[in-house]
């Protein structure tokens, strides 16, 4: 018999820690109903000027997506070129009694200083609701009671604390007594459509993306002479998980707005990267860029899309003098029906 004397060593298992931003975004979802720590009527100001009520039939759901998108991009940011093992970072770590103290959270106080373009991002919930209105909807909302989703604790492998926060919103959305939600997120639509009710989390409510509610009254759309020519983005919740993709076009049709496809479209669209940024920040931006040129390459002078994350990612990899060459469908339809 002969014996080796030199045998293969078994590889050792090697033990990864998660970044540290995504157990921030974590703890203040739990915690504080949203990823970035703010209070509800940080949230909600977008709506004072409508006065909206807080039950009805239809409920108005931000989850605090678009507004809150640059805010934690500006997070992503700093925690990304921080150095772990740097004085400054151990300061943004050790500082976390200040939220127990004053209801501040430190990556809060970052992520407002360096976020940019919050703006226009908390402006896309008023125009949305602005564009319902005009359709005939009576729109109710929660105001600073409204809770996020939950989606990044499901889609980053959080499911346990996600079944649980589940349960949260569901109570918050049961106060209003609306029969039907409408999201304006579809990452928001697919969890709690599709994900709460996987993980045991059960409610009454007809859940309908911003996209679908238009098209219902597509035919109450102006005509539109669009100055720019349009191709479609499709994002992966809202065309793969959601199967929503016809309705965008015929609501383009519908204005008169002609408008041109990518060779990756509808269910079989390319990703933005958006949902790597928290991991993979530079995958997330190789992946955007990519997803830009497919669209830029079809010559058209506008991106059209439906989607927070995909709006931010996707703009991230534009070149700064093409920074006008994209919006979100809610701003494009804004400027067609209110001006």
């Amino acid at each position: 018999m002969i014996v080796a004397t030199n045998p293969i060593e078994m590889p050792t298992t090697v033990e990864r820690k998660m970044p540290p931003v995504l157990e921030l975004i974590r703890g203040n979802i739990v915690k504080y109903g949203n990823p970035l720590a703010l209070n509800g009527s940080e949230v909600s100001s977008w709506a004072k000027e409508l006065k909206l009520p807080k039950t009805g039939n239809l409920l108005f759901y931000t989850g605090g997506e678009y507004q809150l998108l640059p805010y934690i991009d500006s997070l992503v940011k700093t925690m990304t070129v921080m150095d772990p093992n740097s004085a400054g970072f151990s300061m943004l770590m050790g500082v976390r009694n200040i939220v127990e103290k004053t209801g501040i959270a430190p990556e809060k106080i970052y992520a407002s200083v360096l976020a940019s373009d919050k703006e226009r991002f908390n402006q896309v919930s008023l125009k949305a609701a602005r564009i319902l209105q005009s359709l005939g909807y009576d729109l109710c909302y929660s105001g600073d009671e409204e809770l996020y989703s939950g989606a990044l604790l499901y889609e980053l492998g959080y499911w346990d604390d996600f079944a649980t926060y589940a349960q949260k919103v569901t109570k918050v959305l049961k106060g209003t007594q609306a029969k039907t939600i409408v999201c304006l997120s579809p990452h928001a639509a697919e969890v709690i459509k599709i994900m709460y009710p996987k993980f045991g989390v059960h409610h009454d409510l007809e859940v309908k993306t911003f996209v679908e509610l238009v098209w219902e009254q597509r035919h109450k759309l102006p005509k539109i002479a669009a100055q720019q020519s349009v191709v479609i983005h499709d994002s992966c919740r809202l065309a793969r998980d959601l199967g929503v993709t016809e309705e965008i076009r015929e609501i383009l049709d519908a204005m008169g707005v002609e408008f041109k496809e990518p060779m990756r479209n509808r269910a079989w669209t390319t990703c933005c990267g958006g949902p790597n940024k928290f991991m993979f920040p530079e995958l997330s931006h190789t992946i955007a860029e990519r997803r830009v040129g497919e669209l830029q390459d079809t010559g058209a002078d506008l991106i059209l899309t439906s989607c927070p994350y995909c709006l931010s990612s996707l703009q991230g990899a534009i070149a700064k003098k093409d920074q006008h060459g994209i919006a979100d469908l809610i701003e494009f339809l804004y400027k067609g029906i209110v001006g």
